[in-house]
Parts: C-alpha cells; sequence; structure tokens
C-alpha cells in the first residue's frame, strides 16, 4: 500500500485529472472589412458570465461551456455590435466562428444580428461521434434513452434486446452522467433510468475515442443533464400504458393452442403490492412512488429555476412508470429522481451538487412459469448516485474541475418476497412443460458502493495546443450473497463475500488544431487491484508436496492489472465540404467483478462448479477507423466510416480436468474479429428533416458469451477451435428517422388547428440473427451457420402543442410496430421456424411451442400530455 500511496502521488505530481468533460468551446478569429486581424474586440455570451478579447492576431477562444444554444455578442468602439444568436456547444467540441466586424457610420450602439446556421459537419471530430441534443431525445418515438441508441449506425440489438457496438459483446459500453460513471461495477452496463425531459445532450461515441477515456472497448454514452436559468421552468407530462389491449393477456392468443387453464394476473400490481408488504428491513429500499399513489404508465415533473436569496440554480426531476408487460405475465416499475444545486461564487468558481436515485423492479417473462409467474424470481435494484463538482478557471486559457462522487448500487433477486429459507423445490405439472408447483431458487444480494475521486486539468497552451491530463481513484466495497437452490437434494451453493477492490488511472492527452489538420493524441494508464487471492496455478487446484502427497494448492496475491493504451485520431478538412478522419487505439476494459469473486470459497465438490478467477485480465480491443464526412447541399451531409476491430483476452469460461476432479474457471481465452462500415445520410432544414443510418458488419469469434464454455462443457459439446458467426452477428442494420413540424401559421382556421404539430417517424430495420441447423445425430454442422428471417418496425409519435401565454400544452399519440409485423427472434435449430421445434415427445406441447417471446412487440399505441412553461 506504501508502494501504491507513492505511486498515485507522483502520477498526482505530474497532472490533475479529466476523466470526461462535460464542456464544449468557442474559438474563431475577428477582422476587419478590409481582412485585418481585429486586436482586443470584446467578446461575450449573454446571459452567462463567459467572457473574452481577441488578441494582437485576431483570434479568440472559450473554454469549459456547457453544452446548449448561446447568443455570442461582439464589441469594439468604432465598430457596430454583430450579435450571433443559436450558437450551438457541445461537450468536448470546438465551435468556430469567424466574424467580420465593420465600422459603425451610422448611429452609435448600432448592433448586426445574425441568426447562426447549425453546422452540419463537426471538423474537429477525428472518429464516429453523434450529438443528440434534447428536442430530439423528448420527440423520438422510444421509451428510454437507451432505445435512441439502437437508431444510430453501429449499434445493433441482440434476439434479447441487448446492445451491442461494432460487434462487441453487450456491456462493453461506458454510461456517464455529467462525467460519473454510473455502471454497474458487478456486471457491467447500467440498469437505472435518466430523466429524458432532464437531458441537456447525450453525447454517442462508437468509433475509437480519446485517452480521456477507458473502461469500454465498444462505445462512450455521456449524458449531461440539465442546469437552471434565470427563468422558472417546468414541465408535467404523462404517458399512458397500452391503450390496446395485449392478445397474449387472454386465453387463445395462437390459434393453435388451448390454454383454458391460462388466467392473466397483473404482476405490476402485484409487485407492487409485495413491497408495500413487505416485513421491515427485508427489501433493501422501500419505493415511494411519485406523489405515493401506484400510476398505470408514466408520470414525469420537472422543474427549474432560481433560489433568488442565495443565488444559487436549481434543476429537479421525477419519474414514476408502472408499465405491464403485452406477453402473458411481466411487468416493470421505475422510479427515478434527481435534483441538481449550482452555485456560482464568482465568475471563476462554479460548484454544483447532483443527487441522483434510480429504482427499477421487474420480472421478465419466463414460459416455464406461465401459470405460476407469481413464483418466479423478480429483481429489485437501486442505482444512488451522489456527487459534487468544483469548477475553478484560473484564467482565460486554464481552469481545473476536482469532483467527489458516491455511487450505491444494489440489487436484489428473490421470490415473491421469500426469504430463502422459505423456497420450496419447483416441480413440474402433468405436462412436463410448465412449473405447477414450487419457486425459483435463485436468491441473491449484491450490493456495491463506489467512492471516486476526480481531479482534472484543461489549459488552452497556445491557439493550437489543448493540453489535458488526469487521475482518478475509485474504491469499491463489495457485499456479495448467491444463493442457489436452497432445499433437499438442491445445489445448495451459498456465497457469501465481501471485497474491496482499487482503480486509478491516468491520461495525457493533447489536441492539436490547424485550420488543414486537427489531432488528438494521448495515452493512457489504467490499474486494478483486485485486493484478493487466487490459487498459484489455477489449473491445479491440488499439488503434489514434498513427501508425494496431494494437499491444496498455495494460495497467493492476484497482483495488480495494468495497462498502457495509446490514442491517436486525425481530421483533415479537405474543403469547408468535406473532412477525411483516421483513428486508432487500443482500448482496454476490466470484466466486471462478478467473474473475480463468484464462488470466492472454491467450493469445487458438486458437478461442474464454477469459479472465480481474481487473475483474469483486461480484455483489449484494438480498433482501426477511416472515414469521410462529405456535405452534399446546404441542409444534407454524408458520412461514412470504415473500421475493424480485433479483439483478444476476452472474458470466457473453461473447463479444467484435473486428476479426478472437473470444475469451471473463468479465463480470457476467448477472442473475435470484427469489420464493417457505417453510412449516415442526414437533412434539416427549419420545418422538415431526418436521418438514415445503416451498418455493414461481419463480426466472428470464439464464443458469443462468457459462459459460452461452460454451457459446452455442460452439454459435452467440443471446444470450438476456429471462428464462427457470433449470435449478434447482424449483417444488416438500418435506421430511418424523419420528423417534421408544422410552424405557427396565420390566415385559415385550419390552419390554427394544424400549427405547432410534429411528427415523428422511425423504422428500425435488420437482417436476420445466425442460428445453427440441426441436421442429424452425430452429423457436424457449422456453428451459426443459418441465419433468420429479417425484422423491421415502423414507429411514429404525432404531437400538437397549444401556445397559451408562457405556457405550452400538448398531446401526443404514438404507435410502436404500427404493421403488426411478426418479427422472430428465436428459432428451433430442426425447422428454422418459432413455433415447430421438428421433434415430439414428454416436455413437449402445442402449448409449450408455442412461447411468445420467441417474437418481436407487437403492435401498441400510448397517449400522452403535457404542459411545460
Amino acid at each position: 500500500m506504501k508502494k501504491y500511496s507513492a505511486f498515485l502521488l507522483l502520477i498526482f505530481s505530474l497532472a490533475l485529472n479529466v476523466m470526461a468533460s462535460t464542456g464544449g468551446k468557442i474559438s474563431g478569429f475577428i477582422m476587419t472589412e478590409s481582412g485585418e486581424p481585429l486586436m482586443g474586440a470584446n467578446i461575450m455570451l449573454e446571459d452567462t458570465y463567459f467572457g473574452t478579447a481577441s488578441s494582437e492576431s485576431g483570434h479568440f477562444y472559450l473554454l469549459n461551456i456547457p453544452p446548449g444554444k448561446y447568443s455570442v455578442k461582439f464589441m469594439m468602439m468604432g465598430y457596430k455590435t454583430y450579435i450571433q444568436k443559436e450558437i450551438l456547444v457541445k461537450s468536448d467540441f470546438t465551435t468556430q466562428l469567424d466574424i467580420t466586424m465593420a465600422v459603425n457610420v451610422l448611429q452609435s450602439g448600432e448592433e448586426v444580428i445574425v441568426i447562426a446556421e447549425r453546422p452540419l459537419i463537426q471538423k474537429d471530430a477525428t472518429s464516429k461521434i453523434q450529438v443528440v441534443g434534447e428536442d430530439e431525445i423528448v420527440n423520438l418515438p422510444v421509451e428510454d434513452f437507451k432505445d435512441i441508441l439502437a437508431t444510430q449506425a453501429g449499434f445493433t440489438t441482440d434476439a434479447n434486446n441487448e446492445i451491442h457496438v461494432r460487434g462487441g459483446r453487450s456491456n462493453e459500453i461506458l454510461y456517464m452522467i455529467d462525467g460519473i460513471i454510473v455502471d454497474d461495477p458487478m456486471g457491467g452496463g447500467y440498469d437505472g433510468t435518466v430523466n429524458q425531459n432532464a437531458i441537456q445532450e447525450m453525447s454517442i461515441i462508437s468509433g475509437a475515442f480519446n485517452a480521456e477515456y477507458g473502461k469500454a472497448m465498444s462505445s462512450i454514452v455521456n449524458i449531461v443533464t440539465k442546469d437552471g436559468s434565470d427563468h422558472f421552468t417546468g414541465k408535467i407530462e404523462y404517458i399512458s400504458d397500452q391503450l390496446n389491449e395485449s392478445i397474449y393477456h387472454s386465453q387463445g392468443a395462437f390459434d393453435e393452442v388451448i390454454d383454458t387453464n391460462f388466467q392473466y394476473i397483473d404482476l405490476a400490481e402485484s409487485l407492487y403490492d409485495i413491497y408495500e408488504n413487505a416485513p421491515e428491513n427485508f427489501y433493501l429500499t422501500p419505493i415511494i412512488p411519485f406523489l405515493n399513489i401506484p400510476i398505470k404508465g408514466k408520470l414525469n415533473v420537472s422543474l427549474g429555476g432560481k433560489i433568488p436569496l442565495i443565488n444559487t440554480y436549481f434543476f429537479m426531476s421525477g419519474l414514476y412508470s408502472q408499465i405491464d408487460s403485452p406477453l402473458p405475465h411481466g411487468a416493470n416499475i421505475r422510479q427515478d429522481y434527481q435534483v441538481k444545486l449550482t452555485k456560482n461564487f464568482t465568475n471563476k468558481i462554479k460548484l454544483f451538487g447532483t443527487m441522483h436515485s434510480s429504482t427499477y423492479l421487474y420480472q421478465n417473462y419466463s414460459h416455464d412459469w406461465k401459470y405460476l409467474p407469481e413464483n418466479n424470481t423478480h429483481t429489485f435494484k437501486v442505482n444512488d448516485r451522489y456527487s459534487l463538482n468544483l469548477t475553478h478557471t484560473l484564467n482565460q486559457s486554464t481552469y481545473y474541475n476536482m469532483s467527489l462522487s458516491r455511487t450505491n448500487i444494489n440489487s436484489k433477486v428473490s421470490t415473491s418476497g421469500f426469504l430463502p429459507d422459505s423456497l420450496i423445490k419447483p416441480i413440474y405439472d402433468e405436462s412436463f412443460a410448465f412449473y405447477g408447483s414450487g419457486n425459483n431458487g435463485n436468491y441473491s444480494e449484491h450490493n456495491s458502493i463506489k467512492n471516486a475521486l476526480k481531479l482534472d486539468f484543461t489549459s488552452q497552451i497556445n491557439s493550437r495546443h489543448l493540453v489535458r491530463s488526469g487521475l482518478t481513484y475509485d474504491l469499491h466495497d463489495l457485499d456479495i450473497l448467491t444463493i442457489n437452490e436452497p432445499w433437499e437434494s438442491g445445489k445448495n451453493f451459498e456465497d457469501d463475500t465481501t471485497f474491496s477492490p482499487v482503480e486509478a488511472s491516468f491520461y495525457l492527452q493533447d489536441k492539436i488544431e490547424y485550420d488543414f489538420l486537427i489531432i488528438n493524441v494521448g495515452l493512457r494508464y489504467d490499474r486494478l487491484n483486485p485486493m484478493a487471492s487466487m490459487w498459484e496455478n489455477v489449473e491445479q487446484f491440488v499439488v503434489k508436496d514434498s513427501s508425494g502427497q496431494y494437499v491444496s494448492s498455495p494460495i497467493e496475491d492476484a497482483g495488480v492489472n495494468a495497462k498502457w493504451s495509446p490514442r491517436i485520431g486525425i481530421a483533415y478538412p479537405v474543403t469547408e465540404n468535406t473532412v477525411f478522419h483516421f483513428s486508432y487505439g487500443h482500448f482496454f476494459q476490466n470484466p466486471g467483478f462478478s467473474s473475480y469473486y463468484y464462488n470466492a470459497n472454491r467450493e469445487i465438490s458438486s458437478t461442474l462448479p464454477l469459479v472465480g478467477n481474481p487473475k483474469v485480465k483486461s480484455q483489449k480491443t484494438v480498433t482501426f477507423e477511416t472515414g469521410l464526412k462529405q456535405t452534399l447541399s446546404e441542409n444534407s451531409v454524408l458520412e461514412v466510416s470504415a473500421w475493424m476491430k480485433d479483439i483478444r483476452d476476452l472474458l470466457s469460461t473453461k473447463q479444467i480436468r484435473y486428476l479426478s476432479n472437473q470444475y469451471i474457471l473463468y479465463t480470457n481465452s476467448d477472442y473475435a474479429s470484427v469489420k464493417g462500415m457505417d453510412f449516415t445520410l442526414r437533412a434539416d432544414s427549419r420545418y422538415i428533416g431526418g436521418s438514415v443510418n445503416y451498418t455493414f458488419s461481419v463480426a466472428k469469434g470464439s464464443n458469443s458469451t462468457p459462459m459460452g464454455g461452460y454451457f459446452d462443457a455442460y452439454e459435452n459439446e467440443e471446444i470450438p477451435h476456429e471462428e464462427f458467426y457470433l449470435d449478434f452477428d447482424q449483417r444488416h442494420d438500418i435506421a430511418l428517422d424523419l420528423n417534421a413540424m408544422i410552424p405557427k401559421m396565420s390566415g385559415s382556421f385550419l390552419g390554427k388547428i394544424i400549427q405547432y404539430s410534429t411528427l415523428n417517424v422511425l423504422l428500425n430495420a435488420a437482417s436476420g440473427l445466425p442460428y445453427t441447423p440441426y441436421i442429424d445425430f452425430g452429423a457436424r454442422v457449422e456453428q451459426n451457420s443459418e441465419r433468420q428471417p429479417w425484422t423491421y418496425s415502423l414507429d411514429f409519435r404525432l404531437k400538437k402543442t397549444f401556445h397559451i401565454g408562457s405556457f405550452k400544452l400538448g398531446s401526443y399519440i404514438e404507435g410502436k410496430n404500427i404493421t403488426d409485423h411478426r418479427n422472430v427472434m428465436f428459432v428451433y435449430s430442426r425447422t428454422g421456424e418459432p413455433f415447430n421445434p421438428g421433434i415430439s415427445g414428454v416436455g413437449t406441447s402445442l402449448d409449450s411451442n408455442y412461447n411468445p417471446a420467441r417474437l418481436g412487440p407487437l403492435r401498441a399505441f400510448k397517449i400522452g400530455t403535457y404542459i411545460n412553461w
């Protein structure tokens, strides 16, 4: 620990940290009408404290500007005041403004006002990056911010609705909120909610990312939430649950199936009652619905403004939703609330604090439990985040950030409020296809606390070099309880452990900006100490001692896992309308801690026990990308990217046979290779716009999931020795987004009726996922050599807004899969069909064969209404 502390102090002395920026930059050049640089002109962002003056060469820049739209005022004695409005600032990017100021020969104080147009090309983007603004987020026909990801080039979803980026596995996306990592350290990913009305901007990086970002191999999703303003604002919105009754909520959903014993159970209400009536302290925290009443659908409230007496800005939001699954059973209840306070002590010191809590209670549909859903497990998960961030601007070109955060993630998997010793072994009914009694035997409580320190330093050394350097230090506290089949003749597995791993990172990055070339170059260092021990030889849990007797293998410290990763990105603006980019980088991501600490006592007496391994290494991806951005017209642009990924040391499970024992061990033996192209065509005008995103990719590898080796051993299958198409290899993926708006109209009665209306249409289509066909017993068939049919969904949202003074009242109707297309998610290997297994016998029947979860969601309609001011 002394050596480790000395290492941290050394790194700290070299630089401060910036893990993720949430601010953008404005730079530009001011000249006279004759083309001479204008020195000493004052530049101000209206309604903010940001300001500067142009240098002797006429250049200027403003740093760390929160994302959003601004008006920029340029003032100089003897010249007309120049105001450019609706300047869009994006996190991590530079907005370029080149201004010509005219001599003031008329009345003193005359102003020139110009409305800026949104730039079609972000010239300093050195990889594939998409920034989604608040208007797009609230208008798209999507349920959650993650649904927006599926519409972006390079993002695909598998049959389980998990997101993959450019052929990577799920959970290779790093989610950040206001620069704070919110991923679950146990399994990765983010299961929490973010209120869509609280999002100012969402930055989505699907290509190679800069050295300031780590802990991910495929993508970075950085969400910036709203701040309060001088004006009091708010919004109240209600969205209904599905209006049209699901066909699966009654008997006879399929003509071929007779299921007269089926009775629909509203599990959303059932789960709500469980938590309302649970014994004290049985659950991790109580669910407190917004307004303390159960609401079918979704209620969304947000408020923002300024507290006059203490001159502090606030923004708060609350969300409560209770949604029933369209399948025969299943439901989710979500609660999310956030409070953000911002205080500007001076024009150089800013402090903001955030409290964000996201609660998720859900039960997914399980066909085995169709007739006994309340005896299946449900999951309760809480994500609580507290953070304090200080920004201190030292001078015009230098500032630093310091943030402290604490993230609590608690999850509980249980059955109807039963404690483990109350669980009863499940027994199939007379059909041997569905459970008729008993409980699901899985029970777990996983609690994690992460205390994180981040310090950052950013300096515009000169007009060409923007240098960032950073350090993070994360302390984890993990409490893990897992119990399986706690009954007689069951597995009786119990894992009750605590661990305190430590993570740290450091990076140095330089953004070099010329008119003809932009370079991002950086180096990152990541370090993990799992603070755990493991067998000296992980493949031999017993060894011979000096007398020749077999004894337990020596235990040793698992050691430290440390990696350096270089990154470089280049953007080359050939003309105002053409930009080439290139990027290359090494990206490392540690597996979820569950793979380190599962079965920490290394109990191997059962059949094929799974053993965690704190010696597993970081997973590695080497990415190469090149692309082109080309303006096609004054309001349309085409982006093309070609990329390759070499993925090594992927988390895997491996069967170890030693003497008379066998066990399954987590290792780094999987690998993959992916290549593809992204195409984005985007057009924006004042009242109509849209985009087309298309991805072509080929993803091959040795295993689709870390548990692939475990299942091979369990089914006594041969271990693959060559690459095959991965389960989520989706050759073609297309997303079409069209939007139209009718502005304020005068004259006709019809014009008054349809004014302030918007229509958003979203089409998602994708080629079929692969599967392995069954030919005959003993016949060798190439894995994943056949394809399921294409899938598609056509969605829309039609919205009408009424303006009454300072208030806006609106309502909308939303439709999902309005063509009611039957999208096939899973097929039987013998037939390639979703409901025909091609075999009959014990445990098969029409009722069991017709599993509705093998299809995607059918047609659904919702309505919503809102008021904002």
